[in-house]
């Protein structure tokens, strides 16, 4: 069989447009899922956010995260001075916005969360707290092992 010219644009433009309708349908299947679920007002507060790690960057010594994989905890300690720490300590994933959660911390006792409902990989922990009316700000990755 002899193809012309019509034939030809015929066939490039089924491919194309097959093409197309298999993009679309794999990115249907594929969910975004965005970083943050909140990012909007993250970045209204913009400026409060960069003043509160200009204050933890101020510390003589930022806290420590630390994931002890016999405990399956992860802990995060406060620098020295902190004992009348109160505030929140949110941790995420980048991959997915489903295993996001947070802990309400006080007292400037070393935090101690339980790794046994963390999947395996890299996370992220953000903590928001505040000292004699000064705020901080201060975020970290860790490896939760598998």
């Amino acid at each position: 069989m002899k193809l012309n010219w019509g034939s030809g644009i015929a066939f490039a433009y089924l491919a194309f447009a097959l093409g197309m309708v298999g993009v679309v349908f794999a990115s249907r299947q594929h969910d975004p899922g965005l970083v943050q679920k909140d990012y909007y007002d993250l970045d209204l507060n913009y400026q409060d956010r960069l003043e509160r790690k200009q204050n933890t960057a101020g510390l003589n010594r930022p806290p420590q995260v630390m994931y002890a994989a016999t405990d399956k905890k992860v802990a995060v300690r406060f620098p020295d001075g902190m004992d009348a720490a109160a505030g929140t300590a949110k941790f995420y994933r980048s991959a997915t916005t489903k295993d996001d959660f947070s802990v309400k911390f006080e007292n400037g006792q070393p935090l101690s969360v339980s790794a046994e409902n963390m999947f395996p990989g890299r996370w992220h922990v953000e903590m928001e707290w505040e000292v004699s009316g000064t705020k901080y700000f201060w975020e970290s990755a860790f490896f939760v092992a598998g």
